[in-house]
């Protein structure tokens, strides 16, 4: 029980920024992935955009915008808006295609704009990528989000909960 004090009290004195994201966060991103995750299916399109703080100072999901099978670029409105976190999802299942895990790209893209992100899968994972630390893991396995109709657990082998940018490249390379 002491021990149990002890960690409550120190994880209230880190800053809010060493929690990573919060539940709001991950609140927005959920419901904003799942219900982005049948048209991502249907279509064969990555959907994209932002968890941003409009004019009021609300966090809100941006319009999402829609790519092709692999990538999407937001093409959304940035005035108002205050840009935190990225969101997008992997599109439909297809076995010749590792898309249950963020690729390199997902994380170097977010690293670059300087903020972190969720990336959404054909399983229903969903998954947090942290820049500053180069990690992504899960927020909720296989099944939390919708699933593709078509996908078949296990073609991508196992998926670990976390990888490290060096994990990614490695898994990549396989």
């Amino acid at each position: 029980m002491h021990r149990m004090r002890l960690a409550l009290t120190l994880l209230a004195l880190l800053p809010t920024a060493a929690l990573a994201q919060s539940a709001e966060e991950i609140a927005i991103a959920r419901a904003t992935l799942g219900a982005l995750q049948g048209p991502s299916f249907e279509e064969n399109r990555e959907y994209c955009g932002y968890l941003a703080y409009d004019a009021d100072e609300n966090l809100v999901a941006t319009p999402a915008s829609t790519g092709d099978r692999d990538s999407c670029a937001y093409d959304g409105p940035e005035d108002g808006y205050v840009m935190v976190l990225s969101y997008h999802t992997h599109a439909a299942f297809d076995p010749d295609y590792a898309s249950e895990v963020p690729s390199v790209s997902d994380i170097e893209t977010d690293e670059d704009e300087g903020i972190d992100g969720f990336v959404a899968t054909p399983g229903g994972r969903l998954w947090y990528v942290d820049t500053t630390d180069m990690i992504v893991r899960q927020i909720c396995g296989l099944g939390c989000l919708a699933q593709d109709p078509d996908f078949i657990e296990g073609a991508d082998g196992e998926i670990a909960i976390s990888y490290t940018y060096q994990d990614l490249l490695d898994y990549e390379a396989e």
